[in-house]
């Protein structure tokens, strides 16, 4: 019960307390009419990151997640706010990152009744959430709140979506709930179990010791890396794995990072955004360990990858995804992080196999012929732009190891997945996983995730920057100095691309080509530190001052829009240069 001249505690303090013991620590919002809940964070000490729209609100809360591995909130009001909310929710479904969507609804005082704003949400969240509640009595708001966090990464990660009407967040809290307020001598009965996490699941031992077997025999092996040993935090074990059997390591889109890409053992992405020598390598391979990894469209060259004469052991957490896609020799069941510490376990010393070893070392010649193709790329002469090639080699020369990169979808996600080499493995590259726009927010919510000493850079070209332009207020306002890097050809260079080398250059400008842009400008009158740059030493320079500014950075790089990314989708018509 409340004392006389206090406030008696709401529902949303229920929420806000549940959110706290559970380990979130940032709420990230376009702020609604929702009140009681503004306060009920604030006075549980759970930060608010105010962003200029619910989609920005939404990545940065994906990128935020991905970087720390736990669950993010993000927030929606009622009507328009939760249906941005839900639109926005793609990419971290297809990411598998564990974001909780907490929206609310209309008060049931009124519901079904016309209300401002009334909208049936529930349906809008069905595909891009993989648990959904609706929080209907005041003592169960925290037993609820709770176990969305426990789901959204417990098992393969990914979003989940709480409803809850905005009269029952205003509500006075349950009796339990305010009594043990209240009492001293109250335990914290919250009604809900703080979540845990349960036990992965790990491979059977008749499993890994075929899975040892099969490798032995085989000729020209390779491991394929996936989001899941990511998700698991088993770059170490995977690396230690690949050093155990001597096999060279291909990662997917999404798995970059699971080892580092200066490892002798390391190939690079494979896929379709990819390397040629990656895509060549994947192909040759007669044994294909893939862990963690969906085989799906993008990571195997549209399912082209591995060859279709190769033994493939799937290796995923989720069983319904083990074949799904292609048939596998084997499929296994089990945590990324248990596989790759029992496999590697299980294997006998090097014993000197001489098939591995000479495919071992023609992987790493044709590799490292291949880096000194793309640094000669990168070095080559351009007037008036700069290769992109060039820009992600610099970056790598400057940003530290421990640096974050984010790269938008689409042709950025190629230039930064499949040239720029991570130096520490884990979780140092965050992509798209197919949302145009998305780097830009993406990027302060890496850079707010990010230990002290870290920064996060952006590759995002102009097209994609263009969605999420007010959020370099954001960036200011919330002092996040995160380094954007806007590749500049204005233009969709990929559509441009596809109609001149896919339909015969008959290209139809008005959906591909924009006004130019000098997106420094825009930057620098929001008060960041802003440049442009349309030489690979004027690139050099800006970013230079805009790592020792340590600050909000914005650099607008001049790009030529005819100039292809490293993806397979032109490969029968043109011959790449990486």
């Amino acid at each position: 019960m409340a004392i006389a001249g206090e406030v008696a505690p709401r529902v949303a303090h229920d929420v806000a307390r549940a959110l706290k013991d559970n380990g979130v620590d940032r709420v990230f919002l376009i702020t609604g009419g929702d009140l009681w809940l503004w306060r009920a964070l604030r006075d549980h000490g759970i930060e608010m990151c105010l962003a200029r729209s619910e989609a920005a609100s939404v990545v940065m809360a994906d990128a935020y997640a991905r970087v720390t591995g736990r669950p993010a909130v993000v927030y929606g009001q009622w009507g328009p706010g939760a249906a941005n909310v839900a639109a926005a929710l793609a990419d971290a479904r297809w990411a598998h990152s564990p974001l909780v969507a907490l929206t609310s609804t209309v008060s049931t005082r009124v519901e079904y009744k016309f209300e401002y704003q009334e909208l049936d949400q529930p349906p809008l969240f069905q595909p891009v959430t993989k648990w959904q509640a609706r929080i209907t009595r005041a003592d169960r708001a925290g037993e609820l709140t709770a176990q969305a966090v426990r789901i959204a990464g417990a098992g393969a990660p990914g979003p989940v979506h709480i409803d809850i009407p905005c009269d029952l967040l205003a509500a006075e809290a349950a009796p339990s709930h305010a009594d043990a307020d209240a009492d001293a001598d109250a335990d914290t009965d919250t009604g809900y179990v703080p979540a845990s996490s349960p036990t992965p699941p790990a491979p059977s031992a008749g499993a890994v010791a075929d899975i040892a077997d099969r490798l032995a025999r085989s000729l020209r092996p390779v491991l394929l890396a996936g989001n899941g040993i990511l998700i698991a935090d088993a770059a170490a074990d995977l690396t230690r794995l690949a050093e155990s059997a001597g096999v060279p390591v291909l990662t997917t889109m999404g798995g970059k990072g699971a080892i580092a890409e200066n490892h002798p053992l390391s190939v690079g992405v494979a896929g379709r955004y990819s390397s040629k020598v990656a895509n060549e390598i994947a192909r040759e391979a007669d044994f294909v360990l893939a862990i963690g990894t969906d085989l799906g469209g993008l990571a195997t060259d549209t399912y082209t990858l591995p060859s279709a004469d190769a033994e493939v052991v799937h290796v995923d957490v989720t069983a319904e995804h083990i074949g799904r896609t292609r048939t596998v020799d084997v499929g296994v069941v089990a945590d990324a992080g248990e596989l790759c510490r029992a496999l590697a376990a299980a294997l006998p010393p090097e014993s000197g196999n001489r098939a591995h070893h000479t495919w071992r070392t023609s992987v790493r010649s044709r590799c490292a012929a291949w880096q000194k193709a793309f640094r000669a790329v990168a070095h080559r002469p351009a007037a008036g732009h700069v290769r992109p090639e060039a820009v992600v080699a610099i970056l790598r020369e400057l940003a530290d190891d421990r640096d974050l990169l984010v790269a938008d979808t689409g042709f950025m996600g190629a230039w930064g997945g499949a040239l720029f080499p991570v130096h520490t493995p884990g979780r140092t590259f965050l992509r798209a996983a197919g949302t145009l726009g998305w780097a830009f927010p993406a990027v302060l919510g890496a850079q707010l995730a990010a230990e002290a000493g870290r920064r996060a850079f952006a590759l995002v070209g102009d097209g994609g920057f263009g969605y999420n332009v007010g959020d370099l207020e954001t960036a200011m306002r919330l002092d996040i100095p995160a380094v954007t890097i806007v590749l500049n050809n204005a233009s969709l260079a990929y559509e441009h691309v596809g109609f001149k080398h896919g339909l015969g250059g008959d290209a139809v400008e008005e959906v591909c080509d924009f006004i130019d842009v000098d997106h420094a400008k825009v930057a620098a009158a929001y008060g960041m530190f802003a440049a442009r740059a349309d030489s690979a030493d004027a690139f050099r320079g800006a970013l230079e001052m805009a790592i020792a500014t340590d600050r909000p950075a914005l650099i607008d790089v001049v790009v030529s829009k005819e100039r292809i990314a490293p993806v397979t989708t032109f490969d029968t018509r043109l011959d790449r240069d990486v």
